[in-house]
């Protein structure tokens, strides 16, 4: 009987390790199943309407008197901001960490919605745009860029099924000035990167976002401190390759480089959500306090 019972124990040791390690591993898959579900069958809290406005843009954007907080949080990220962008121009947005810049973008595209004011396109208020027209026609560039655990051709060419030829890929990625780096790498446009792209660089891997909005060729650009890895060099390359690409778009650029905005139609400096000065970058020199902190910071910054 005894031999039996520590044959039988030894008989359900495994079985029972093997049962605590599934146990824990379905308690781990039920807590993310829970989180991504609630994801899923989030409710959209804003009117996206089949019948709404679906035109081509062809006109100017303009923020009028737009202020918004974010929800539970009571202080304004942006207080009565107003400009206007029209075909052809680049208006650069500059400031401070925590000054409202970045939130300026997730406006364009009603990522958020204003809590009061109004953005127009072509004259129209984004919240009467259908949603699916107006996103495929602005192209936001993030400074934190995300790579599927794909081809580089394949990043490139995200959304565009068919229509994004070799052709077309090898000329947005040297528009971008990506195409060099790649063609330096063992597979050229088909090697596959980690994900988010950890097999490359910071500055690779915004160029590779670049290069996947200017193969869409969409009328409105925001890049949002979207050339901040890049060092000075390839900085003042790409924006000089970009430069026919942009020429008939909106583009807006938010940076906190200085020198990758001077040469901006209209710089517009914000402190604590308002714009405290606007202009060119020799009139905010003369004009703007702010901005010559700002200037004179990265001065002594580079100098140090």
């Amino acid at each position: 009987e005894l031999v039996a019972y520590m044959g039988l124990v030894g008989a359900l040791r495994f079985p029972a390790g093997v049962s605590s390690f599934t146990f824990s591993l379905v308690q781990l898959g039920l807590a993310g199943a829970k989180r991504i579900l609630e994801l899923i069958n989030a409710e959209v809290d804003m009117d996206v309407g089949e019948t709404r406005y679906a035109g081509r843009i062809r006109g100017e954007i303009e923020f009028r008197n737009v202020s918004f907080a974010y929800e539970g949080d009571g202080r304004e990220a942006l207080v009565d901001v107003s400009f206007r962008v029209e075909p052809g121009q680049t208006v650069a947005i500059v400031g401070q960490t925590g000054s409202g810049k970045s939130t300026i973008t997730k406006l364009v595209n009603r990522i958020y919605d204003v809590t009061s004011g109004a953005i127009l396109v072509d004259g129209v208020d984004v919240r009467d745009w259908n949603l699916d027209a107006l996103r495929s026609q602005v192209a936001v560039i993030e400074q934190d860029v995300f790579l599927f655990s794909r081809s580089i051709a394949e990043n490139i060419a995200f959304g565009l099924g068919d229509l994004a030829t070799r052709e077309r890929i090898v000329e947005a990625a040297k528009a971008a000035q990506a195409h060099d780096f790649i063609v330096s790498l063992p597979d050229g446009y088909d090697t596959v990167v980690g994900e988010r792209g950890v097999t490359l660089s910071g500055g690779q891997r915004q160029r590779l976002a670049i290069a996947r909005a200017l193969i869409k060729r969409p009328y409105v650009y925001v890049f949002d401190d979207a050339f901040s890895a890049l060092d000075v060099a390839t900085d003042a390359r790409l924006r000089a390759a970009l430069a026919p690409q942009l020429r008939d778009a909106i583009t807006v650029i938010v940076a906190q480089r200085v020198s990758t905005v001077k040469d901006a139609d209209r710089i517009l400096v914000l402190e604590d959500g308002r714009v405290v000065g606007h202009g060119r970058h020799e009139d905010l020199l003369q004009t703007s306090a702010t901005y010559r902190e700002i200037v004179e910071s990265q001065r002594q910054a580079e100098a140090a």
